[in-house]
């Protein structure tokens, strides 16, 4: 397989993913698109393990919570489908969006860099079909 071909089956992928994480987000409506519109910004300005401790840290609020705890969820679940863990964690794959917060900073720099390009080329179909399938302004 060439170059071309892994790269288009990578992200057709994630987009064949993202569809299916922002049909799940549309039950929280625009409070979902307006932070997957966000979190991107926030992991360029402050860096990944920054934003995923926000994350977090936001995951048991009333409010907000159950739309944090879905985003966490969501970027646990890609990372661990397809075995994409073992370059970042080795063999131990994540149980929930703690453990990826945990072993985040635990990881050397060229992991950490290339995690972030993951993630952030994740939520870039994401906010495509947020924008696509919620309605309302984020």
């Amino acid at each position: 397989m060439n170059d071309e071909t892994v790269r288009t089956k990578i992200e057709q992928g994630r987009a064949e993913f993202a569809f299916k994480c922002a049909e799940e987000g549309k039950e929280h409506g625009t409070k979902y698109k307006s932070q997957i519109n966000k979190i991107p910004m926030m992991i360029k300005t402050n860096g990944l393990g920054a934003t995923l401790a926000f994350i977090y840290s936001k995951k048991d609020k009333k409010k907000e919570g159950p739309v944090f705890k879905l985003i966490g969820r969501q970027i646990k679940d890609w990372i661990n489908l397809h075995d994409k863990y073992k370059y970042y964690f080795g063999d131990e794959k994540l149980k929930d969006f703690e453990h990826l917060v945990e072993k985040v900073v635990e990881i050397n720099s060229p992991q950490y860099r290339a995690l972030t390009v993951e993630i952030l080329a994740l939520f870039n179909w994401l906010r495509r079909f947020a924008e696509g399938m919620i309605e309302g302004e984020a």
